[in-house]
């Protein structure tokens, strides 16, 4: 069986949760395919020594067919100031990737792992009423229906400062914690909310289909990814 590595550097969590949607794209497509996870620690430590994140990429490459970075996709000028700095992430990362000679690729979440788990909000409603038959009863349908975006890589604007998805998902799961009990007091109402050391555990619930994958570019090109070789992606391209 063929294997990926995902590396999401900057969150052990949201690694986890990008495995857990990794799992729901293969079943959906039905790919014979084993995920594996690099961690925040491993990529810290080979990322500060010369070479050293080159020379790991290429041990993984011995058994894995792909190498996939995730980061998240800043604000316009937040991208732009970091990729000025010489020793940022992304630079570090889009170095290996240029050098891998399509052996590994990097994927922006547009816009924060948030927008991922946005593509679907009766998971998000199964989630926080803990009650996955929500998925089919009528109230909850009705809800998200309501509510549900279009694209969710739409969210973040563009200037720093702006309301970005993950704050988009709090107010979404207080608004759900409060349809479901209405007794709830600020004090419990803010503890149960969406926080970002939880995204695996709402990843869990979140359902990938045609839909949910048109909902966000970048959950569709991780996507593309796992079900094909991006050099054959790459010619695709440019015959068409």
């Amino acid at each position: 069986m063929e294997r990926v590595l995902i590396w999401t550097p900057e969150s052990d969590t949201d690694s986890k949760a990008v495995c857990f949607i990794a799992e729901k794209i293969i079943n959906y497509y039905g790919i014979e395919l084993q995920v594996n996870a690099g961690t925040k620690q491993g990529f810290n430590q080979v990322a500060s020594r010369p070479d050293g994140l080159m020379k790991a990429v290429n041990i993984y490459l011995k058994n894995h067919r792909l190498v996939i970075f995730l980061l998240d996709a800043d604000g316009l000028q937040s991208q732009e100031r970091r990729k000025r700095e010489e020793n940022s992430l992304i630079n570090k990362v889009n170095k290996v990737v240029k050098q891998s000679k399509g052996k590994a690729v990097l994927v922006l979440i547009k816009q924060e792992l948030e927008a991922w788990l946005l593509v679907d909000y009766l998971g998000i409603c199964c989630f926080f009423t803990k009650d996955p038959k929500n998925r089919e009863r009528e109230k909850w349908i009705k809800f998200a229906k309501k509510h549900q975006i279009g694209r969710t890589d739409l969210i973040t604007e563009a200037e720093l400062g702006g309301k970005n998805a993950k704050e988009y998902l709090m107010e979404l799961s207080r608004k759900i914690l409060q349809i479901a009990n209405p007794n709830l007091d600020k004090k419990d109402l803010k503890k149960n909310q969406y926080s970002e050391q939880i995204s695996d555990q709402v990843a869990q619930c979140i359902e990938i289909n045609k839909i949910s994958l048109s909902r966000n570019d970048s959950l569709a090109e991780f996507a593309d990814y796992l079900k094909s070789d991006p050099l054959l992606l790459d010619t695709t391209l440019n015959d068409s």
